[in-house]
């Protein structure tokens, strides 16, 4: 077998099996921190939420809204990652 081959057919497919469960905590753990990352100069949602709440006062809404969106986003993420690990991860489930 060439090496190619051997990264294309073995290595790779193990190391992305080993790497996706890891890979996705850390994508969580990057969309709730990008939360935080508002709190110094970056627009996200909760970004918008504030500037929502310093125009309008309406602080509850917004807020709310911005946790329902936060919320809405990890599910789908969430979601999308476990069909993955079901499909990579298939030869570790018992039948």
């Amino acid at each position: 077998m060439s090496l190619y081959l051997r990264f294309t057919r073995i290595i790779l497919p193990s190391a992305f099996r080993r790497a996706l469960p890891t890979y996705g905590n850390e994508i969580i753990f990057m969309l709730h921190g990008s939360s935080l990352a508002s709190v110094i100069t970056i627009i996200d949602i909760t970004g918008a939420a504030r500037i929502i709440n310093s125009r309008y006062y309406t602080p509850y809404e917004a807020f709310i809204t911005a946790g329902a969106f936060y919320l809405t986003i990890t599910f789908i993420l969430v979601w999308l990652l476990k069909k993955l690990e079901y499909r990579w991860l298939a030869h570790l489930r018992r039948e």
